[in-house]
């Protein structure tokens, strides 16, 4: 996740719960993230639709998408589930219109629920 108050509630979430997390930088490519995806072996990745850089917008869930592909330790790793932020600067949509509905789940839907 981009540095958003997001992304530290889901860190001290997970610190509060005791679970096990990794925070990876949002500029990884998607070779360097399999390698982490496959050190850590997640149950969730929690995520954000896009990062904002002062000339351009980059696109997470292609990159994550495209990482699970790469992945040599995750069993079905392309059912993994992800929890995605939606960026305002994205009128709240996802920042791919090929996003699986299955595999991606809202976070403001379930924070409002």
């Amino acid at each position: 996740m981009p540095m958003v108050p997001q992304a530290c509630f889901a860190m001290l979430a997970c610190a509060r719960i005791g679970a096990i997390h990794s925070v990876v930088f949002g500029g990884f490519a998607a070779k360097e993230l399999a390698n982490r995806l496959d050190d850590c072996q997640p149950k969730l990745i929690i995520t954000c639709s896009a990062g904002l850089e002062p000339n351009k917008i980059i696109k997470y869930a292609p990159i994550i998408d495209e990482s699970l592909t790469h992945t040599t330790k995750l069993a079905d790793a392309a059912k993994l589930p992800r929890l995605i932020y939606q960026r305002p600067e994205l009128d709240g949509k996802n920042s791919d219109r090929s996003v699986d509905p299955s595999v991606y789940h809202d976070y403001q839907t379930i924070m409002d629920s």
